[in-house]
């Protein structure tokens, strides 16, 4: 049972039918559906998240020029839900997300910061990923003007190519740094602090490169893994890897060498899709060579002239 689909239903069962006759010249120019911050949104929700910030709602969107009629219309929303209170009633908390009755403009300003997207790479490198994430999710129930579908539309197409690149080639050295190069180092020396903090920038920086070559957005760090897994380009493969070495507790000699080769066993899948994406030909196993071949590839002046490490 999802909020997501809860909400379309009662939308498209009771809402709709009666903002229609209520709101009829409004009607040619309204967006609504459920997007943005909640497990909801990405579908996600189960048992655990029904206890807070979660339930029947939506959005309804309108374009900058019916400004004056979101107060209007938010307080028709509040009386249509006494008057036909959904099953699942959303339980609002101070810092839970609140869906509301917007401009289209200020739904995207308020998410990312731009309401017609960002225009430029440094607008691009402003927004948060998860915000984007979010940005991208959910379900529109309907868009009479198209206004807000293409807004997202335009956000869907991933960020400008050489961004992904410099992207790309950071994450390539970090895992390269972390898993190739540190891990065994770090264990040697017996400081299995430093050694977990390895494993995990490790894991973050694999999962981070899998949303890049599938030009996806990475969600909110709850979700990241489990969104990953889904995705068609490594996700399965790099999900198998990142899940045995979360589960290799074993600090012994043997553990050690297990967990180097799951290590072993990512790069060289990220290596691989590299090349199958051509981004890089090196055959080299060691990952810093590929992020410096990605980098090269980059031709925006104000990126290619940073180090290849720098992750913007």
């Amino acid at each position: 049972m999802h909020a997501l689909e809860l909400s379309k239903r009662y939308f498209n069962e009771i809402a709709l039918p009666c903002f229609k006759e209520d709101f009829h010249e409004i009607y040619k120019y309204t967006a609504a559906g459920l997007v943005g911050n909640g497990s909801e949104c990405f579908g996600y929700d189960d048992e655990l998240s029904m206890d807070h910030d979660w339930g029947i709602d939506f959005f309804i969107w309108l374009p900058y020029s019916e400004s004056a009629s979101v107060p209007i219309i938010r307080e028709w929303k509040s009386r249509l839900f006494q008057k036909y209170p959904p099953d699942f009633i959303r339980k609002q908390t101070q810092h839970g997300a609140c869906i509301d009755v917007m401009t289209i403009d200020d739904f995207y300003r308020s998410l990312i910061g731009f309401p017609n997207g960002p225009a430029s790479i440094s607008e691009w490198r402003k927004i948060p990923e998860e915000n984007l994430a979010m940005s991208v999710n959910g379900a529109i129930f309907i868009d009479n003007s198209g206004d807000f579908s293409r807004i997202r539309k335009y956000l869907q197409n991933f960020y400008p190519e050489d961004l992904r690149k410099k992207r790309i080639a950071a994450k390539c050295i970090a895992l390269a740094q972390t898993g190739q190069y540190n891990h065994l180092r770090t264990a040697r020396r017996s400081d299995w602090v430093t050694l977990r903090h390895v494993l995990a920038r490790f894991h973050d920086a694999a999962v981070s490169i899998v949303f890049l070559l599938n030009n996806s957005y990475r969600p909110y760090y709850k979700w990241a893994f489990r969104r990953m897994k889904e995705l068609p380009v490594l996700g399965n493969a790099i999900a198998l890897h990142l899940q045995n070495l979360a589960l290799a507790n074993e600090f012994d000699e043997k553990g050690i060498m297990f967990q180097h080769e799951e290590i072993e066993c990512v790069c060289k899948f990220v290596a691989e899709e590299l090349r199958r994406q051509d981004l890089s030909a090196s055959h080299d196993e060691f990952l810093v060579t590929h992020g410096e071949e990605v980098q090269g590839k980059i031709k925006d002046e104000s990126l290619s002239s940073l180090p290849a490490q720098i992750y913007v």
